[in-house]
């Protein structure tokens, strides 16, 4: 699975921090402590299944074990290097691939420019799969049956299938659900649609998984504790990212009708040594909702944030200036009124603050830009 940057995806949460362990392709690899946690949960869950299968003794069960975890998690950073190496052929930048407990996942930073590019970097990944499973299959054929080389190229070539099938269903934030996002793309020419719709499937695959993991081990023999588990885990991480991807369309959607005129605060301009009681008794008199502080020569020096004032009790109010409050006005924090769409959203993402000042080419001060508006007229377009 690959993890993309801005624009339309800028709200996916990237991976925790981990231990560097090398690069790919240039590309720094970064194990978490979660995956370490994987690798002993998976190893003490497979000696059963082992026994069954050959005849060896509960120590060596456990070794041959870790060796098919490794195995296959060695699979799985090929099927993610093949996702890099095509994303940097391309030109796209790539963060980093990350080992976490629901595997791996590569970070490209980047949004593919051509609904081509974004279906070969997600289709190399279960291409590259099934041709894993291909090789452990024809590596497996050359061992007896039973014997621990034909297990573990046999159980490889299995799992590496079921990572390709897995990957290829439909639905965000799995590969199937940016090819099907790429194809609805070409024939859409929005991509936004085809982000959308793979989101949705992306909730039903997850919600099948879920039902998948509750209802399967009725049906199976051994202990499935641990799969069951680890489905769980798979379809709650499905489920977030299919909505993050809906919520990630509907900004999308929504960004390029922003525009700065229509959420402009009034702005009072006031002096640092005045009362912060009588500025909000000034500000209330004429219907401004924000505060700017300028010095002797009218110049702007800082914003009073209008949490920062709601957060001082009243009666503390009289004896604050509105100094007290004020943050300096630095680079960044003068917006130009005409900022719309995408530049406006780039603007305020560059400089993170509550307030922003707004001012024409000319100098003269129009308002203030609060955050909390820019938020709430994405909400009011349906974005959670």
């Amino acid at each position: 699975m690959s993890q993309e940057g801005p624009p339309a995806e800028r709200l996916t949460p990237r991976m925790a921090g981990g231990i560097s362990a090398g690069r790919i392709f240039g590309v720094p690899l970064v194990v978490t402590p979660t995956w370490l946690l994987l690798v002993v949960l998976a190893t003490l869950a497979m000696p059963s299944f082992i026994r069954d299968n050959v005849h060896v003794s509960t120590a060596a069960s456990y070794a041959v074990a870790l060796v098919l975890v490794l195995l296959v998690y060695g699979a799985v950073l090929v099927h993610e290097a093949s996702h890099v190496l095509v994303a940097k052929a391309l030109g796209l930048r790539v963060g980093r691939v990350v080992l976490q407990f629901l595997g791996a996942q590569s970070e490209v930073l980047d949004e593919p420019p051509t609904p081509a590019a974004e279906y070969l970097v997600a289709s190399v990944g279960p291409l590259t799969s099934v041709l894993l499973a291909g090789i452990a299959a024809a590596i497996g054929a050359q061992f007896p049956h039973h014997s621990v080389g034909w297990l573990l190229a046999e159980a490889t070539a299995a799992i590496n299938g079921v990572v390709a099938a897995f990957n290829l269903l439909p639905g965000m934030p799995l590969d199937g659900g940016r090819m099907l996002r790429a194809l609805l793309w070409h024939l859409t020419h929005d991509k936004l649609r085809g982000l959308l719709v793979a989101g949705w499937i992306g909730r039903l695959v997850a919600a099948g998984t879920f039902g998948y993991a509750m209802l399967a081990p009725k049906f199976e023999t051994g202990n499935a504790s641990f799969a069951t588990l680890y489905l769980f885990f798979v379809a709650v991480f499905i489920w977030v990212n299919a909505s993050l991807a809906i919520a990630q369309a509907r900004v999308g959607a929504v960004i390029p009708r922003l525009e700065m005129n229509s959420l402009i605060r009034p702005a009072l301009t006031v002096e640092a040594q005045l009362p912060l009681a009588e500025a909000v008794r000034r500000a209330r008199a004429i219907g401004a909702r924000a505060l700017v502080v300028v010095d002797s020569r009218d110049r702007w020096s800082g914003i009073v944030s209008e949490a920062a004032v709601q957060a001082t009790p009243p009666e503390r109010q009289p004896w604050m200036s509105v100094s007290d409050l004020a943050r300096p006005v630095e680079s960044g924090l003068v917006l130009s009124p005409t900022l719309t769409g995408e530049d406006l959203m780039t603007a305020v993402q560059q400089t993170p603050a509550t307030e922003y000042l707004v001012a024409g080419a000319d100098g003269n001060l129009k308002g203030v830009l609060a955050r909390a508006d820019l938020v709430a007229a994405l909400r009011a377009a349906g974005v959670r």
